[in-house]
């Protein structure tokens, strides 16, 4: 029963179970009696053989070790430390703590390997490796440096675009913070989906994070599916209500990835079925805008959204908001955003202009104005705004004296009913959006109004509004639902029937010389396709009968396949097909405010149509923001159409007018104009303005007294914008320095990798194409069989665009199975590397490590690639930017170095001192120093 042991392996250290003698085993045979081990005793310098049930564990603490599994199928758990020993049993066990894993764990003495450390080989100066020691450590240092970039950064996985600065800077800040709980409020088109994609990416290295639930308006959660599987190849999210169902708690434990329509899950009955899902590791919501809380006096008026929301945020720790308009002017409204986020600074928020440095940890904003490519270039060119009026003629005006008229009396019927007139106020202030629109927009509305008041019950023609699900409701589509608003069948007032057929007969008159299609068609469409007869035009309006109007205008022009349409009753593949139509064989696409948000038409088109204008102006920034966004290469032009002659017109075209006034004024005096800028404050005026407001306001009083009154609403949202500009100074934002500590790295980086593991292992270089840009490879057996196809040949590349244009090529990411094979090749002990004589690197020695921090509960939360150069005068220097060049070269050994023991035990202790350092200077309340690996450490020749 006894001999019933363990054999230790080779490199065991062990000791004489009956004396005080150690040693090491050097080898193993088999006898007749079972197995023997033969042991070099370290006192007398001689060998014996003798059996296991003889020998204890000699191991001592702190001496570097390494797992040697007894299965073969079990990987094995790496090296580590050995902090101490214990007899359990009348069996030896030594605990031991693996850095990389962050375990400590109790093992068999007889599975553990006695290696030789960094720190043991430094001080010693002996190397290994002859001829290939420099290079192997630049190769081990570039494993651990790509790995931890990716990890976090997440900018190394499998994504369709190179990632930004910005966009790396992003995700490195808050992982970096140890706190997941931000509000990302950078401007529309600056890719939020593509900072959360890189976010999840770098999230999946730790196994924390496993449960995820993106909450997004109905009309997105498509997309954010679709975007997250073609980016970065994440197949695992599933919609509620759409992908799959839930009808028992229990079936939760099938869906750890989740997207939500915000509408849907706020409903009782979902969000009862959601609580029963559990805790969730991280929860995103877009368009956090529309998550509303205010606050009149000592009370609270929260929307569903905001509920969901808050209940929602008992079930992570984690929470991100997502949303380019993040204050909107409301200093309650933003305040329940960040009371959301963090909780536990509720005074501090509440108290917010007072301290509004607080900003810097919970708030993220980057501006168009201030990203750049990886070269430091601006990215966005600007746009062009080109105002067009409209020529207008007697049966016009005519026509528009007639619909004052009418609206003047249906106003004056709602304010004598009161409450109950409401609905006529309503109907009014729809009619002159859609006159303001096009003469076929209010023409239709006053055909069914006069059928409604004669007692004919007629189905609205066309599509009508459908929205994804019965429940949900997207604002987008508000203006195709007043649309196709039902009127009662009653008169507003006495005589409204009589004025209905007036104005119908008058606006069949303005339509067979429709001035506004004209000038549409003749002067701004042909002027566009003069230039370039093949150019792509994106045209929004805010009605489906206008669209249908211009539709029909067009085809007779261009041809029937020429115009593509985006509108609310579509459905995601309808619009994903109408969209790549436009891009591959289309020319126009007329778009309603259902293609204002969320769809991105920049690849192929730089030129936009307004035939209405919003009465919400931010609704123009989002129309802008579908084609001037990351990626779009040329400057965008846009033209708006104006009416200046009508009295609606007249006071819209008023209110764009003084709003671009006092946009250029603000960015004149703001800073140093860059391109972009005025859109931005647009957005910012045009979230604090109720145009709206004014326009109905308008209805009963005169053009000056409403002219005083857009002064008076832009008065105040200017010093309201003022007011967000200078409160958002304070939060965080991309900074072009802000990374100088880190090694950069780019796919520079990982292509000199790559070849310099490429040579090292024998991997042969069949040839290459593309400029050199993708490598044909041939494998030797012993590489093969670790890689799963066991192909012999390979055609790899670090260039996206390549890969993505050709699959037989593969990108080199951490989604590519050779790709990680290399990496933990070069990282493994006996790939070597470990102590080096280096040439062409400045200083004395370097020793670089890995920083690892972990949660209050023991969690590791980040870990950080650190190479430390120690100087001959002494001085020190973390991750300097000389190192980010030499590890893109291949290197040779320096000459042999002998140096005292005592000097390389002080100056690996500098390198220490300066990890510690570190260590500290990042810890916080949410991170808190978990260990520090050495990886290798070389001295500089």
């Amino acid at each position: 029963m006894t001999k019933d042991r363990l054999t230790p392996v080779e490199k065991c250290w062990v000791k004489a179970s009956k004396e005080n003698r150690y040693g090491i085993v050097v080898g193993r045979r088999q006898n007749g009696l079972g197995t023997e081990v033969l042991v070099r005793w370290l006192n007398v310098q001689e060998k014996q053989w003798i059996e296991p049930h003889q020998l204890r564990s000699g191991f001592q603490k702190y001496m570097d070790v390494q797992d040697v599994p007894l299965s073969r199928t079990r990987k094995p758990l790496g090296e580590g430390v050995v902090l101490d020993n214990r007899r359990i049993g009348e069996r030896d066990q030594v605990l031991v703590e693996f850095s990389e894993s962050g375990k400590r764990l109790w093992l068999p003495y007889e599975n553990l390997r006695r290696i030789k450390g960094p720190r043991q080989r430094f001080e010693l100066c002996e190397t290994t490796e002859e001829g290939s020691a420099a290079e192997r450590f630049r190769l081990r240092c570039l494993a651990h440096a790509l790995e931890m970039w990716h990890e976090n950064t997440g900018s190394l996985s499998q994504m369709d675009i190179d990632p930004l600065p910005h966009q790396i800077h992003l995700v490195h800040h808050i992982l970096r913070s140890g706190n997941l709980n931000w509000l990302i409020g950078d401007d529309v088109g600056l890719g939020k989906t593509i900072e959360v994609g890189m976010l999840l990416s770098a999230l999946q290295q730790r196994s924390t994070f496993r449960r995820i639930l993106i909450v997004t308006p109905a009309g997105l959660v498509r997309q954010w599916q679709e975007e997250l599987y073609h980016r970065f190849g994440m197949e695992d999210f599933q919609i509620y209500g759409v992908d799959f169902e839930i009808n028992h708690p229990r079936r939760w434990k099938m869906y750890d990835h989740v997207i939500g329509s915000i509408d849907r899950l706020k409903l009782e009955g979902h969000l009862d079925s959601l609580m029963e899902a559990g805790t969730w590791d991280l929860i995103v919501f877009d368009e956090a805008h529309r998550l509303s809380r205010r606050q009149w006096g000592a009370k609270y008026d929260a929307s569903e959204r905001f509920r969901l929301a808050a209940t929602l945020r008992q079930t992570t720790d984690a929470f991100l908001l997502l949303t380019g308009t993040p204050h909107q002017g409301m200093q309650d409204k933003f305040q329940a955003l960040l009371e959301l986020l963090r909780p536990e600074l509720k005074e501090q928020i509440n108290k917010l202009e007072l301290n509004p440095e607080i900003l810097r940890d919970i708030v993220i904003r980057n501006h168009k104005a201030d990203v750049t490519d990886a070269e430091g270039n601006f990215i966005f060119q600007g746009t062009l705004t080109h105002a067009m009026a409209v020529p207008t003629d007697p049966e016009v005006e005519i026509f528009d004296q007639a619909l004052q008229y009418y609206l003047r009396e249906g106003y004056a019927a709602s304010k004598k009913l009161g409450r109950e007139g409401l609905a006529i106020g309503f109907v009014m202030t729809i009619y002159r959006k859609l006159a303001a629109s096009s003469i076929a927009a209010i023409q239709a509305a006053l055909e069914r109004r006069r059928e409604k008041l004669m007692g004919i019950v007629i189905k609205s023609k066309g599509d009508t509004i459908e929205i994804e699900t019965e429940e949900e409701f997207d604002e987008r589509f508000s203006g195709e639902t007043e649309e196709e608003f039902e009127t009662p069948d009653r008169e507003f007032f006495e005589g409204e029937i009589r004025l209905v057929e007036a104005l119908l007969k008058n606006a069949e008159n303005v339509r067979t010389k429709d001035l506004k299609l004209k000038s549409f068609m003749d002067d701004l469409i042909r002027s566009v396709l003069g230039r370039n007869k093949r150019e792509k035009i994106l045209i929004f309006t805010e009605y489906r009968a206008t669209q249908d109007y211009l539709k029909k205008a067009l085809e007779d022009q261009f041809g029937i396949g020429s115009v593509y349409l985006i509108y609310g009753g579509q459905t995601y593949i309808e619009r994903e097909k109408a969209i790549l139509d436009f891009e591959q064989t289309g020319q126009f696409l007329i778009s309603t405010e259902a293609g204002g948000e969320g769809l991105n038409l920049h690849r192929q088109c730089h030129i936009m149509v307004n035939y209405d204008l919003p009465w919400n102006p931010m609704r123009l920034v989002q129309r802008i923001g579908r084609l001037y966004r990351y990626g779009q290469k040329k400057k965008v032009v846009v033209f708006n159409l104006l009416a200046p002659h009508t009295f609606d017109s007249k006071i819209c075209n008023l209110i764009y007018d003084r709003i671009d006034q006092v946009v250029r004024d603000m960015a004149s005096v703001s800073r140093e104009f860059q391109q972009g800028l005025e859109d931005e404050i647009l957005g910012r005026i045009a979230e604090m303005l109720d145009v709206e407001d004014i326009l109905e306001e308008a209805s009963t009083v005169g053009i000056k007294r409403t002219q005083d009154r857009i002064e008076e609403a832009l008065k105040r949202a200017k010093e309201a914008a003022l007011k967000q500009q200078e409160l958002f100074e304070f939060a965080s934002s991309f900074d072009p320095m802000g990374m100088q500590e880190q090694v950069a790295i780019d796919k520079r980086h990982v292509r000199a990798f790559i070849e310099g593991m490429l040579d090292v292992l024998g991997i042969e270089v069949v040839g290459s194409t593309y400029n050199g840009h993708v490598l044909d490879i041939r494998m030797p057996e012993e590489v093969r069989r670790h890689i799963p196809g066991r192909r012999q040949r390979l055609r790899i590349t670090v260039d996206r665009n390549l890969a993505l244009r050709n699959t037989r090529i593969r990108m080199m990411d951490f989604n590519d199975p050779f790709f990680n094979f290399l990496i933990q090749s070069a990282k493994a002990h006996e790939f070597g590397g470990i102590c080096a004589s280096l040439k062409d690197l400045e200083g004395q020695a370097i020793v670089t490590a890995m920083l690892r921090w972990q949660n209050d509960q023991g969690a590791r939360m980040r870990q950080e690639f650190i190479a430390t150069i120690i100087h001959r005068n002494g001085l020190v220097d973390s991750n300097p930017k000389i190192l980010g060049t030499w590890l893109l070269e291949k290197t040779q050994d320096g000459e042999t170095v002998q140096i005292d023991p005592k000097i390389g035990k002080y100056i690996f202790q500098k390198a220490i001192s300066n990890m510690d350092q570190t260590l500290s200077k990042t810890s916080n309340s949410y991170l808190h120093p978990e260990n520090r690996q050495v990886i290798n450490a070389g001295w500089c020749i």
